[in-house]
């Protein structure tokens, strides 16, 4: 399968899903213009041109991260990166992959990281407290969200990630902060970002 991204982008948390599952993958960048390497525009692919986005073999193409997290926890190992369906550790894990995508990636982190104007992004950033109050409650006396590592764990680092570049202050959250510190040593997490981070840089 490929995996379309951008470096740093949510897309990393797929990026970390793959590695933690050993899975293959071929990784393609979106540049900031759209246009693939093979001549193709991204939104023939994502139509709202966002990454992560998935395209197999035959040629399924899968948008939306939770979507994408999803199916990458169903190729997985059993075990590797989800719980057995229908368990409630699974719905659970699904709610945190909803909670991250809309409560801290759309609701504070897009405003803060697009097109917007000093009242939005000052509304953004005080929006954020309550999140990350959830967040931090569940994360208290945890290693992760749920009993193991998931992929919404690889979202959660990936915007996370995210909080001193929009100036989101993360020092009321002290098992949040020890949460990413942890995660970011990771393996999986650590190869995947070690793999971006040039690329940032050469952005």
């Amino acid at each position: 399968m490929k995996l379309y991204f951008k470096p740093f982008a949510c897309s990393l948390a797929a990026r970390i899903a793959i590695e933690e599952a050993e899975l293959d993958a071929e990784y393609i960048e979106v540049p900031a213009d759209g246009r693939l390497p093979d001549g193709r525009d991204f939104r023939e692919l994502s139509p709202m041109g966002y990454v992560p986005a998935i395209e197999t073999p035959g040629g399924f193409v899968l948008t939306e991260g939770p979507a994408v997290l999803t199916y990458i926890a169903e190729l997985a190992p059993e075990g590797a990166l989800s719980f057995t369906n229908f368990s409630d550790a699974h719905y659970r894990m699904l709610a945190w992959l909803n909670f991250v995508a809309t409560e801290l990636h759309k609701g504070v982190f897009m405003p803060l990281l697009g097109y917007a104007s000093d009242a939005e992004r000052d509304a953004a950033r005080a929006k954020a407290a309550r999140p990350l109050a959830v967040i931090e409650r569940q994360l208290t006396g945890r290693e992760f969200l749920e009993e193991r590592f998931t992929v919404a764990d690889a979202y959660l680092l990936a915007v996370l990630n995210w909080c001193e570049h929009a100036r989101v202050s993360l020092d009321a959250y002290p098992a949040l902060r020890r949460y990413r510190a942890k995660l970011r040593a990771r393996p999986s997490v650590a190869r995947a970002m070690a793999e971006e981070l040039p690329l940032l840089k050469a952005a």
